[in-house]
């Protein structure tokens, strides 16, 4: 996979971006794992800024596009380090009917194999330049 758009639609991040948003960076903030159903939860920055701004977002002076992805029926979870708030590389592609997920970085891995990955709603926030280390 390419792109963000790829995964399970979400109708919100469809509508605020243009063009399709490359899977690659992302700068991580949150992992939650929910070993009952199982299922995993990611979120994190990515470079983009949405392009198409709803009426509340306009002229507030956000910088930072916020996103995360709900994932199910995991499988073959790996995490090497508990990742702290950095940025990784991710790629996803499908294999054998799974999509398998890899985010990495010099210092951490996350990887497992996924039944679905969904998109959850996009949201935006203004990141300070003392946040930037």
């Amino acid at each position: 996979m390419k792109h963000w758009n790829e995964l399970d639609k979400n109708i919100f991040f469809e509508k605020i971006f243009s063009q399709p948003v490359k899977i690659g960076e992302i700068t991580l903030f949150s992992l939650q794992i929910d070993n009952d159903r199982p299922s995993l939860g990611i979120g994190f920055d990515i470079p983009e800024f949405p392009d198409i701004l709803p009426e509340k977002w306009k002229n507030k002076g956000y910088n930072v596009c916020r996103l995360g992805v709900d994932c199910y029926g995991i499988s073959d979870l790996k995490i090497l380090n508990i990742p702290g708030r950095d940025n990784f590389y991710v790629r996803i592609k499908k294999e054998d009917g799974q999509l398998c997920f890899q985010a990495a970085n010099k210092n951490s891995l996350i990887e497992f194999k996924a039944q679905s990955i969904s998109i959850c709603d996009p949201n935006v926030y203004i990141r300070g330049n003392d946040e930037d280390s």
